[in-house]
């Protein structure tokens, strides 16, 4: 049996729109869940991405509470410097899984007061796909690496260089890239 699950149209998590998450809480369950953590839910940033580092330190209240999000593929944007200008451009660009349509991504979740989820996704240092754009790399897992952060598997056994996702990656805006 396949232990994918695959969603069909594209979800954006800064719409404050809920996210189907696969949570482990009371066994292994589909609920939806909002992009942050309750410790700061309306800073732009705080609480969305976790550092796996914390886990044991900054994130010991929720750091059983483990989820994750189907995905097909996420963005960053990588900062470059553009001659003659004091501004710095910021080119856009997709990352995936090489030969998977789906990953997941691994993430903390909390409850808020009212009973809503929110989660923050748990980040490691980025393999050599990930370190041309950006100095951190959210944590993606397949299934079977996946099914093992939900039944608490150490941290360590998901952060770079333990563990490397065959990500790639696509410029999505290589018409910004300055002619050198």
């Amino acid at each position: 049996s396949d232990d994918t699950l695959t969603l069909n149209g594209d979800i954006s998590a800064f719409a404050k729109q809920p996210i189907p998450a696969i949570i482990n809480h009371k066994g292994i369950i589909m609920m939806n869940a909002f992009w942050g953590t309750k410790e700061k839910p309306d800073a732009p940033t705080k609480g969305k991405n976790l550092k796996s580092e914390n886990f044991h330190t900054f994130y010991k209240n929720i750091e059983k509470n483990r989820c994750l999000i189907p995905a097909t593929s996420y963005f960053e944007h990588k900062t470059i410097s553009v001659v003659g200008r004091k501004t710095k451009a910021k080119l856009k660009h997709e990352l995936f899984w090489k030969n998977k349509e789906q990953f997941y991504i691994a993430a903390l979740f909390d409850t808020y007061e009212n009973g809503d989820l929110g989660f923050g996704l748990l980040t490691t240092l980025p393999n050599p796909v990930q370190a041309d754009i950006h100095n951190r790399m959210i944590i993606t897992l397949d299934a079977k690496k996946g099914k093992e952060f939900l039944l608490q598997n150490p941290i360590e056994e998901f952060q770079f260089p333990e563990y490397s996702p065959n990500l790639e990656a696509i410029n999505l805006e290589e018409i910004k890239k300055p002619n050198t």
